[in-house]
Parts: structure tokens; C-alpha cells; sequence
């Protein structure tokens, strides 16, 4: 017999959900960028017409990866079904499927707290995410996909945190199927894998990745491969060689749109390599007390600094770090105000170059909004790497989460994760 306790909390997520869902459909009817719409709109059409096989021969232009073209066909069978392609009613389709991630990400945000420290706590953070008005923005307003890959990315974590390896790296594989920057949490995952299961569980982790990649890319047509998945990225990531795609971020100082040099390019990734490195090093610290909050922290350092180093960003990339943040609310007080103000600069960074882009026209070199929102986004970024080193160097090296946080409520839970920075 199932506990009562325990479907009353159900009871409460679903509520919790449905609602967020609601909001977000309030959203659906606005056209979000135009162009985006009618290239999502060829984009189903073309999978629901002529099938996954053949569907990056036909299409003409697709810079999204091979699973994305699953959800488009799927998606495209069903606004095919209801005579929805040329209509305006399509665009409810389109951002259907990111807003059914988005809220299942807010799920995982609601078992990850409730079973680490209590009911209260969890509904809270799930509520953070769940109505978060950046993350509402992308997905509802302009129907982007970026909650699928954090949807991924997120679950990935998770596994690992529950002794999956092979799962997890499933998951991982399939973000990386999605987009292309989820590799952004690739050296924390690598790491762990190797951490808790050595040598053998990461070969392992890599063919199932390899395995993985396969089976997803097996519909297609293609007679190589590596070719074939090279052709995808590579196009993509070479049609964007600029310092920033509209991102708010340490080279928006510089203005948006600005063609990228090589050192530009070799500088970006090296300072993005150096937060990771300095990410990864973090969490080997913490290791031995097994700290999953720590694993968090530094999953949200290295997305920021994806979004803030490299050149070639887009607006949306800091994304993922929402809801990474939201899942740290409960337990780490510091970050706390870097959450409003991170979910502030996402929210502005989006909206005002939607409203460029609707109006065709490109953001000045001077726009005092992006140099001020590019400000705060830097001042944010080094505020975080200075709670790093002060943990990793500071007064508090051998014990960088030893200070418990309050929790409203009884705890049902007892973690060592529930401690402050």
C-alpha cells in the first residue's frame, strides 16, 4: 500500500506542474522570431512528409543535430494529423515539446530536493524553476528547444548521482544529439564516471555513448558516419564565426555580430578550458565527502562559463545554468541573489534581442543595454569564480560545506549535502 504522505506530495507536484504548464500556454499564440517559426514549420513538415531517413537530403538547410529530427517527425505526424501546417494554430505545436521538458525538469528539480532535505524546500525550488520568467521566455514566448538538452543534461546528473553510469551517459549522448553545447558538462561527467567507477566504467561509459550515437543516427541515410555527424556540427559551428551570436556575455564589450579571429577563437576556449579545469578540480576537493551539491555547483560554473568565454555564443546558452541554480536554491545561501540576478540578465538578454530581430535590425556596438547587461553578467561570472577559490584556498579549504543551511519545516531528510558555502 502506497504511503499517503507520499501521494500527497504527488498530488501537490502535479498541481504545481499543471499550473506552470498553464502559464506558459498563455504564451503559445505569440509568434515568438518569425523566421524561426517558418523554419521549425518546413523543419516537422519535412519529417512528417518523407520520414526521418531521408530528411536532411530533402530539407535543404538543418543545423540541428539527428535527434531533434525524432521530435520533428513526431511532432510534425501530429500538426500534420490536425491540419496545422500554413495555420497560425501551428505554433502551438512547436512549443509543445519544450515546454513538456521544461516541466519535466522541473520534476527532477522536485525529487532531488524532496528526497535530500523536505517537501517545503522542494516546491519551492521546482517553484523557481517552474515560473521562472527567463525560462518561460524561451520556451513559451519564443519557442526555442533549449529545454530539451537541459532536460538531458540535468537527468545525466542525476544517474550519476544514483550509481548509473550507463544511463547517464545515455543521457548525455542524447543532449549531445540535441545540441551541440551541452558539451559544456562534458569534463565534469567524464570525471565523475571515472571517480566512482575507474578506468573500466568510463571505456564502458564510452562505447555506450558510441552505441548510443548509433542507434540514433542508424534511420538515417548515410554512408559514413563520422561524415555525416561532422557535416552537422562543423556546418553549424562554422556558419557563426563571430565573438558573440547576440550573447550578453565578456565579449559583448565589443559589440554583437563581430567577426571572430583566431586569437579570439584560442583565447575564448582556452579561458573556458581554465573554468572548467578550475570546476573539475573543485569537486575532486569535495570528493570524499561525496557532496553532491558540490557536483552541482560546479555543473552551474562550467554552463556560465560556456556562456560567458567562448566566441560563437548565443543568447540562450546560459539556459541550462537556470536550472541548475534553481536545484541549489535550498541549500546554498549564496546563491541565492546570483539566481534573480542571473534569471534578470537571461530574461533582458532574450526579450531585447528578440525585439531586434523581429524589427530586423542588429544591436550597436554602444547599446547601453547589451554593455550593461554584458557588465553584470561579468561582475556575476567573477563573483562566482571568487566563491571557488575563496572555498578552495580560503579559511575554509578543509571543509568548504560545513556550515548547515536552515530548513523550514521538519527535515525528512538528514544529508551531508545540505550545507552552505
Amino acid at each position: 500500500m502506497k504511503n499517503p504522505l507520499f501521494k500527497k506530495e504527488l498530488a501537490l507536484l502535479a498541481t504545481l506542474l499543471f499550473a506552470a504548464f498553464g502559464v506558459r500556454m498563455i504564451f503559445f499564440s505569440n509568434i515568438g522570431y518569425s523566421n524561426d517559426t517558418q523554419t521549425y514549420q518546413a523543419w516537422f513538415n519535412t519529417a512528417a512528409t518523407h520520414g526521418i531517413r531521408v530528411f536532411y537530403n530533402v530539407v535543404g538547410w538543418c543545423d540541428y543535430p539527428p535527434f531533434n529530427v525524432y521530435f520533428f517527425w513526431l511532432f510534425g505526424v501530429l500538426a500534420r494529423s490536425l491540419s496545422l501546417f500554413g495555420s497560425n494554430l501551428f505554433v502551438y505545436i512547436m512549443k509543445l515539446l519544450p515546454n513538456l521538458f521544461d516541466v519535466a525538469t522541473a520534476g527532477l528539480i522536485f525529487f532531488f530536493v524532496q528526497k535530500r532535505l523536505n517537501l517545503k524546500w522542494a516546491l519551492l525550488a521546482t517553484g523557481a524553476y517552474a515560473f521562472n520568467p527567463a525560462v518561460i521566455f524561451d520556451a513559451a514566448v519564443w519557442g526555442q528547444f533549449d529545454a530539451v538538452y537541459t532536460f538531458f543534461l540535468m537527468l545525466s546528473l542525476m544517474l550519476v548521482f544514483h550509481n548509473k553510469p550507463k544511463l547517464a551517459i545515455i543521457c548525455f549522448t542524447l543532449g549531445i544529439l540535441t545540441k551541440p553545447q551541452s558539451i559544456a558538462l562534458a569534463p565534469l561527467l567524464i570525471f565523475l564516471i571515472y571517480r566512482k567507477f575507474n578506468w573500466r566504467g568510463l571505456f564502458i561509459s564510452l562505447l555506450t555513448a558510441i552505441l548510443t550515437v548509433i542507434i540514433v543516427i542508424l534511420p538515417f541515410e548515410w554512408s559514413n558516419p563520422v561524415m555525416f555527424l561532422s557535416n552537422i556540427y562543423l556546418g553549424a559551428y562554422q556558419g557563426y564565426s563571430f565573438t558573440t551570436i547576440n550573447a550578453f556575455n565578456l565579449w559583448g564589450f565589443g559589440g554583437m555580430w563581430q567577426p571572430e579571429t583566431v586569437a579570439s577563437f584560442i583565447s575564448g576556449w582556452l579561458l573556458f578550458l581554465a573554468a572548467a579545469a578550475l570546476a573539475v578540480y573543485f569537486v575532486h576537493k569535495n570528493f570524499s565527502k561525496s557532496n553532491e551539491i558540490a557536483v552541482l555547483f560546479a555543473a552551474f560554473v562550467l554552463f556560465f562559463a560556456f556562456f560567458m568565454l567562448p566566441t560563437r555564443i548565443h543568447e540562450r546558452y546560459l539556459f541550462p545554468a537556470i536550472a541548475v541554480l534553481a536545484s541549489l536554491i535550498p541549500f546554498l545561501k549564496k546563491i541565492r541573489p546570483l539566481y534573480i540576478v542571473l534569471t534578470a540578465t537571461c530574461l533582458v538578454n532574450q526579450a531585447y534581442v528578440l525585439s531586434f530581430l523581429n524589427a530586423g535590425t542588429f544591436i550597436q556596438a554602444d547599446d547601453p543595454v547589451a554593455l550593461s547587461v554584458s557588465l553584470i553578467n561579468t561582475i556575476a561570472f567573477l563573483y562566482v569564480l571568487m566563491i571557488i577559490v575563496k572555498e578552495l584556498w580560503g579559511n575554509l579549504q578543509l571543509n568548504p560545506f560545513k556550515n548547515a543551511d536552515s530548513v523550514p519545516g521538519e527535515n525528512k531528510h538528514t544529508c551531508s549535502s545540505t550545507n552552505e558555502i
